[in-house]
């Protein structure tokens, strides 16, 4: 997380640099938490690091985390943090599919729906896998892939977790989002050996 704060106050000072994306996993359980909403998670009994962007608790250790640091006007979708995140997650459903995982995207009209049926309850800060947001990816009804975003100015960063599934391994699905993320997106791929020596 330091790491992505880092680069991307480093992106957002210089306007000339291609989107990036950064591809990595934790090497033990971890959680993090958006950083609105870091306090009401303070007894959680794993290492806990709160992520620049939003959202509530990710737990980490099977899953694939990947950021994205791009300027707005880099490509068409990138504009708004909500046709941003539907893209991103379509290329999510992409990568599935080529490792042959069809999946879907949580409709905006079933998030609706089931918000109306809170209506009047207070919203909590939940897990953020326990349920889908509108555009989230589901593997057989299940939220395999959410995210979260940290816009300033004409820079963004956005910030994903993806649940590995069973009979799925995390370096077919890193070369599968890698190759799709820059065939959609033209992002260049910082990997894993650059990014865990910037974070020593």
């Amino acid at each position: 997380m330091a790491l992505d704060r880092e680069l991307f106050e480093e992106f957002a000072h210089e306007p000339a640099l291609l989107p990036l994306l950064r591809i990595f996993r934790v090497n033990v359980p971890a959680v993090t938490v958006g950083r609105l909403f870091a306090r009401h998670f303070s007894r959680i009994n794993l290492p806990v690091c709160v992520r620049p962007t939003g959202g509530g608790l990710v737990r980490h250790g099977n899953d694939l985390i990947y950021s994205v640091m791009a300027r707005r006007d880099s490509f068409p979708t990138f504009g708004m943090t909500r046709t941003s995140y539907l893209s991103f997650h379509e290329a999510v459903q992409e990568a599935f599919l080529i490792l042959g995982f069809p999946t879907r995207l949580f409709r905006c009209d079933e998030a609706k729906e089931r918000d109306q049926r809170r209506r009047g309850r207070r919203p909590r800060v939940e897990e953020c896998f326990k349920e889908p947001v509108a555009t989230d990816v589901l593997l057989e009804e299940s939220k395999v892939a959410g995210g979260g975003q940290w816009r300033r100015r004409e820079t963004f960063l956005h910030q994903g977790s993806i649940q590995i599934p069973k009979g799925m391994a995390y370096d077919a699905l890193r070369d599968a989002l890698r190759s799709t993320f820059e065939r959609k997106f033209a992002i260049a791929w910082v990997d894993e050996m650059f990014s865990s020596a910037r974070s020593r």
